[in-house]
């Protein structure tokens, strides 16, 4: 958390140090001159709604820092977004009387060197010089995906030593590390009080893996959950604040979706009957809290089909979707009927996805403690369905499962808040 800190710095210091050189450039004495303190504020709400969109586009990730193409592609997406948006500030709404058409292309484009200069400069810092080494001990299953995760990328501030089954070896090879991190696969391995105690007099820090998941890859594996993990780690009494506010906002949102978008919805009406003359809403039985069945809204997308029991996932799905739908589906417009279940309670904004009642029979028999999800209501959207793809087997749907787990652990309105505007990114992004 502290270098993702450290990033959000190095923008603010770079938007002010471009701004002041600008009007050390155009003005002169900016200290004394009064055209340059009417900057001041109009470029201060400026840089609020810049931070709010590189935070959009996750550019203070520490997996998005890596001068790689791709997201060097997000980068300047972002700072285009930005120069935009600061536009519509100064030109469309000019209500701080000042309109600062070549300082604010100026202002965009060096604050977008320097920022990117800055990234650079950190990910070297980070992947290079401020590492700590790591020993990892445990079995392969478990541990061969953190390996690969923090080998591919450094700057999240581990550097491998050792990796090995041999918990003895390890510590007696790497105990006299220094500020290190084992990371052990407790459930194959067990550490004795001696070995935590000479560990520890090194300032070592000692991580299971189910920690070490969570801490790095923001998940938590379903192979190490255990009776008394669950029993330490889910909590569903949360802060009556949280499900107060949590409620209110759901209702609020919901509303104002449904509202706004009735003409589109109507629009859309109208072409899916008039395309094949069938229902105009699809709904389907889904798993709510403590296993409750409720009924799922969405716009029909697909073609009159009723699925068979043994008809799980939809091999040939593509050929069922009408014209209609694959506009529908791309603009996420088919799924706005789901308001309505957010304003009766059966889901929230943020939350596990629901899955189809014949799924859920087939992955709690597959996934173990798969029941830990209906615990809580599921949401419109969810941590799961940004950190990961769409599941098509039980093998995917296990990996989703382990990022649902981290979300019904940790869940609080600021990883609400990131869902959705990390949600809102991807809608835009496809």
């Amino acid at each position: 958390m502290k270098r993702v800190w450290i990033i959000a710095l190095g923008d603010f210091f770079a938007f002010w140090l471009s701004l002041y050189i600008i009007l050390s450039i155009r003005i002169g004495d900016v200290w004394s001159s009064t055209l340059a303190s009417s900057h001041v504020a109009p470029f201060a709400i400026l840089y609020a709604s810049w931070a709010l969109i590189f935070f959009l586009f996750g550019l203070y990730d520490l997996f998005v820092i890596k001068p790689t193409i791709p997201h060097l592609r997000r980068f300047g997406l972002a700072l285009l977004i930005s120069l935009l948006v600061g536009v519509i500030l100064f030109y469309l709404f000019p209500i701080f009387g000042i309109t600062p058409k070549t300082n604010l292309l100026l202002q965009a484009v060096l604050f977008g060197i320097f920022s990117f200069l800055l990234r650079r400069m950190f990910y070297v810092l980070y992947s290079k010089q401020i590492t700590r080494p790591t020993v990892l001990v445990g079995e392969k299953s478990h541990l061969d995906e953190l390996y690969n995760a923090v080998k591919s990328n450094p700057q999240i501030g581990l550097d491998i030593v050792s990796y090995s089954q041999d918990l003895s070896e390890s510590l007696k090879k790497y105990s006299d590390q220094k500020n290190g991190v084992f990371i052990i696969d407790t459930d194959s391995n067990k550490i004795s009080t001696e070995d935590f105690v000479n560990l520890y007099k090194n300032k070592n820090d000692i991580i299971d893996i189910a920690e070490a998941y969570e801490r790095y890859l923001f998940k938590i594996p379903v192979g190490v959950i255990s009776q008394s993990w669950i029993l330490e780690n889910i909590k569903i009494k949360k802060d009556i604040m949280y499900s107060m506010s949590s409620r209110i906002i759901e209702i609020i949102f919901s509303i104002l979706v449904l509202i706004i978008s009735s003409p589109v919805v109507a629009v859309c009406a109208i072409l899916i009957y008039s395309e094949d003359r069938g229902p105009v809403f699809f709904k389907q039985d889904r798993v709510g809290m403590n296993g409750k069945v409720f009924k799922l809204f969405k716009l029909r997308s697909m073609r009159v089909h009723e699925a068979k029991k043994d008809e799980v996932w939809l091999s040939d799905s593509g050929s069922l979707i009408t014209r209609v739908g694959k506009a529908i589906r791309k603009t996420h417009i088919d799924e706005i009927p789901q308001m309505i279940n957010i304003l009766k309670g059966d889901i929230a904004l943020i939350g596990p996805r629901p899955e189809w009642t014949e799924l859920v029979k087939i992955f709690e028999q597959s996934i173990p403690n798969y029941g830990i999800r209906h615990i809580i209501r599921p949401g419109f959207t969810g941590w799961a369905q940004i950190k990961y793809r769409y599941s098509g087997s039980v093998e995917a749907t296990q990996e989703k499962f382990e990022y649902d787990l981290y979300y019904i652990k940790n869940r609080n309105i600021f990883i609400d808040l990131g869902v959705f505007v990390r949600t809102v990114q991807i809608v835009f992004k496809r």
